[in-house]
This record gives structure tokens, C-alpha cells and sequence, in this order.
């Protein structure tokens, strides 16, 4: 059996994790707050035992090799599952000095997150929030310990990634009243173009009343977020079928009317990795998200 593994250590093993986000042995060695040298002296371990240059010079910087980027991808959170391994069962607000990752689209960002940084920077000694796009829920992601918590309405299929229903909203048609007037039959549903998002063609969920089939057929212009829609609709006689929530938000230039045909609500949900499932500090964020919204 070889045990080669047992020559590995965790401080190593980090270096080279901060090598790959920052793509320089230099700023590696700056963020660690450790010599040039020490970092080297780390990956020429890491070349021994993964018998891999790992990193290779590529004009003043380095680039590294097919090896190394596979070994990122299974290292970072291997890593973060051992770093859970260290955390206090206890959580203090007061002392903690917090990063969070969230992927959120910009609905769920504009309605959500805003009210959640407020309340958690007020708790807590430092707050810095990250957020990143996202329309489908990126499941990777989370796993890899990219990002620690995501926003969306389509949980996936996945044993390890857990959920909690954030809210739910009706939807409602917005339309620019200095256009047009406002649908109120089946027939001036049916005549009417409308616009959607990319991420909902093939998957919308709004019913199954077979007018929905037929308005779907009469989305000509989709776009990739929800604050898109707002520029496609001014001044043009589209109609957009979306959370009635975006009244509060990209949508609150625009008039709204009801949606009579069938269309259940829209609920969201919170995601996170079962790794963070019995986290102090993560339970204690997911508190905080699920208050605020």
C-alpha cells in the first residue's frame, strides 16, 4: 500500500490552495504572511508526493498544471470539512469576524440581502457579504465551499445539500401604462407579447392551465436577470408575468395589474452544504437570513 498520504500535512496543503485563488506564489506568500521561500518549500513537498510540478513558469508568472487544478477541485473542501473540524461548538456575534458567500439572482439579492447585511453587520465585530449571480442553484459550488449559502427557487435533487423555504410571492402582469392598457380578458392575455428570463424557458411553473402553454409560446425577448426586464418593457407594449414583489424593487417605475389564470405562488429557499449543517456560526447566519425575510 503506498503511504505517500501520510507525508501530507494541512499546512501544505493550504498554501497550495492559496497559491491556486491567488496565481502567485508572491501574493500566496503575502496573504499567509509567511517568506517567499516558505511557500516553495511547501510545493516542492506537494511535488514530491504528488510526483507533479504542479506550478510551472509561464513568462512572469506561473501556471498551473492538469494535476494541480484536479487537485484543487478535490482539495478545497476536503479542507473546509477539516476547518469544521476546529470550529467551537459555541458562536459569540459580538467577537466574530464574518465573510459569507451567497449566490442569489437579483430578485432574491434586492429583497432579501439587503435587510439581511443590516442585520448581521449590527451583531457582529466585521461583516463583509459576497454576492454572486446565479440562476439555477449552482450545487457545485457549494460543495467545493465556493460560495456558503444560495438563494433560489429551484432547490435541486441533492442528498448533501440541505433547504429551508425563505418566502413565497404571488405573481403579478407589470406593463408600462404610458403604453398600453393594462390585459383584463383571456383574449387581450392571448393577443399580448410577453418578456421572460432565459433560465425559466422549458421550466415554467406557473400552473396547469393550458393558457399558460399559449402565453409561453408568446415570449419573444428573454433575458438573463430580472433587472433586464425593466429597459425591455419601457416604452414598448410587452408584458412581463413575475413576482409581484419586483413593485418593491427594479419593477417600481411600472404599473401591475392581477394574473386571473392559474398560477401558484412562488416559493424561494435557502440552500447550504450539510457540512455547515451543525456549524455554530452558519446556523446562526441562517437565523438571521430566515428573520429577515
Amino acid at each position: 500500500m503506498d503511504n505517500k498520504y501520510l507525508n501530507l500535512d494541512v499546512r501544505s496543503l493550504h498554501t497550495f490552495l492559496i497559491i491556486m485563488e491567488t496565481g502567485s506564489i508572491t501574493a500566496a506568500a503575502n496573504q499567509l504572511n509567511i517568506t517567499q521561500s516558505a511557500v516553495s518549500h511547501g510545493v516542492e513537498k506537494l511535488r514530491g508526493i504528488f510526483q507533479d510540478q504542479l506550478f510551472l513558469r509561464a513568462g512572469r508568472g506561473i501556471k498551473p498544471t492538469p494535476r494541480a487544478e484536479q487537485l484543487f477541485k478535490e482539495l478545497k473542501p476536503l479542507l473546509a470539512n477539516i476547518s469544521a473540524l476546529t470550529q467551537s461548538a459555541e458562536f459569540n456575534p459580538a467577537e466574530a469576524d464574518i465573510r459569507l458567500t451567497v449566490a442569489a439572482n437579483d430578485f432574491q439579492r434586492d429583497v432579501v440581502l439587503p435587510a439581511f447585511y443590516n442585520r448581521v453587520s449590527k451583531q457582529v465585530k466585521s461583516f463583509s457579504l459576497d454576492v454572486i449571480p446565479s440562476e439555477v442553484p449552482p450545487t457545485e459550488l457549494l460543495r467545493n465551499g465556493d460560495v456558503d449559502l444560495v438563494i433560489s427557487p429551484i432547490p435541486p435533487d441533492a442528498p448533501d445539500i440541505l433547504q429551508k423555504q425563505l418566502f413565497t410571492t404571488t405573481v403579478a402582469c407589470f406593463y408600462d401604462s404610458n403604453v398600453r392598457k393594462p390585459p383584463k380578458t383571456e383574449e387581450d392575455f392571448l393577443e399580448s407579447n410577453y418578456i421572460s428570463l432565459t433560465f425559466m424557458a422549458g421550466r415554467r411553473r406557473m400552473g396547469e392551465n393550458p393558457i399558460m402553454q399559449m402565453i409561453e409560446n408568446k415570449i419573444i425577448v428573454r433575458v438573463s436577470n430580472f433587472a433586464g426586464i425593466a429597459s425591455f418593457i419601457k416604452g414598448s407594449e410587452l408584458l412581463a408575468i413575475v413576482p409581484e414583489m419586483l413593485i418593491k424593487t427594479s419593477l417600481a417605475d411600472f404599473s401591475k395589474t392581477e394574473f386571473p389564470f392559474d398560477a401558484p405562488e412562488l416559493k424561494v429557499y435557502s440552500l447550504w452544504h450539510q457540512r455547515y449543517q451543525s456549524d455554530a456560526e452558519h446556523r446562526w447566519l441562517r437565523a438571521q437570513l430566515f428573520e429577515s425575510a
